[in-house]
């Protein structure tokens, strides 16, 4: 690991960390395994303060963390790909530095809508902005934008509020994966082509992963901000100074148009919604049939989650990877590793009346 450890660093020293984003600059980060924890210049056994890829409060600073043994669409195996994806974590890393507020409600999109008409607006609107991302002509690529827009409008008179969740995901995990992105591009044009590709194509094609809006966001919120940046439409701010999200913010001056020809896949949409909640249902059904679980009931909070394994039917939410929990009575703080049934307080969305192992 300590070799692999230096490319990554070697290849982090090649970036120019102003021009991805002003007052930007390279942050430490950490390596690990199961077992291991591997520093610039040491190595400590693994705690569960290493969790996931993301940024941590480690001692008096904030590092970036990447897990080598969570292999993400094997990008472990290209020293580029996984350099561009440390820099992402660094610049969540900046983020907390620098006062960022604009984080997801990761709890609250738990409970993000299953409206048919909604999804089938939002398909429409990723296949536009991966077209968007495709034009090469300016004024054809910037009218994309505009329907893109206007499609969002539309969709934040159907579910309100819900709206902010997908904003919010694009803005802390948008910005982060473009800055990744844009350091891709500085390593190696030919893998920033590639990983372009790959993101438009999520949009474009239809599957399961468009049901899951924390996880498309982070998808859409790069692709958009590429395209943005394209179009030459300043977006960088100063992080502190912005409560604006980052789709806000670029469409600040666009006009809302109706848009009367799109062609819903209704059909389809219903059909995946239909598939995704019994495959949810499932999922819990078949955790709490084994027969040695144990029910720890009492008052707890969410307090430390994986946001991209985590599914909610009704009142429970299963865990899959980890999740940390704080009794409320005591203050207590546990982290639970692998799959826990959380059963939620009616009302709340971290609070937490019995949890299953």
């Amino acid at each position: 690991m300590r070799e692999l450890y230096n490319k990554i660093l070697n290849n982090l020293e090649k970036i120019n960390y102003e021009k991805l984003w002003g007052g930007f600059s390279r942050y430490e980060f950490v390596l690990y395994s199961s077992k291991e924890v591997y520093f610039e210049y040491k190595v400590i056994p693994w705690d569960k303060r290493f969790i996931g890829n993301t940024a941590i409060k480690y001692e008096d600073r904030y590092i970036a963390i990447w897990n080598i043994e969570y292999d993400l669409l094997n990008d472990n195996d290209d020293i580029d790909i996984l350099s561009a994806n440390i820099v992402h974590e660094m610049f969540h890393v900046y983020q907390y530095e620098n006062g960022e507020i604009r984080f997801p409600k990761d709890l609250v999109t738990l409970d993000y809508p299953y409206n048919v008409h909604n999804f089938c607006l939002k398909y429409e609107e990723n296949k536009i902005l991966s077209k968007a991302f495709h034009e090469s002509n300016l004024t054809a690529k910037r009218q994309l934008l505009e329907i893109f827009y206007s499609i969002r409008i539309n969709r934040q008179q159907i579910i309100g509020d819900m709206c902010k969740c997908e904003f919010l995901s694009e803005t802390s995990e948008g910005m982060a994966e473009y800055v990744g992105i844009m350091a891709l591009k500085q390593l190696s044009e030919k893998k920033y082509t590639e990983r372009m590709k790959k993101y438009s194509e999520y949009l474009h094609n239809f599957s399961p992963l468009q049901l899951n809006i924390r996880r498309i966001s982070y998808y859409s919120g790069a692709v958009f901000l590429v395209v943005s940046h394209d179009l030459g439409i300043n977006f960088e701010h100063v992080l502190s100074e912005q409560n604006k999200t980052v789709f806000e913010i670029v469409t600040d001056s666009f006009e809302y148009t109706k848009i009367n020809d799109l062609h819903l896949e209704t059909a389809l949409i219903e059909k995946a919604i239909n598939e995704n909640i019994a495959r949810k249902k499932d999922l819990i059904d078949k955790f709490m049939q084994s027969s040695d679980r144990i029910a720890t009931k009492g008052g707890f909070y969410i307090s430390g989650y994986d946001p991209m394994n985590m599914i909610k039917i009704d009142n429970k939410i299963l865990c899959k990877t980890f999740i940390s929990l704080t009794d409320i009575k005591t203050n207590e703080k546990n982290i639970y590793m692998g799959e826990t049934l959380l059963e939620m307080k009616g009302g709340t969305v971290d609070k937490v009346i019995c949890y299953y192992k």
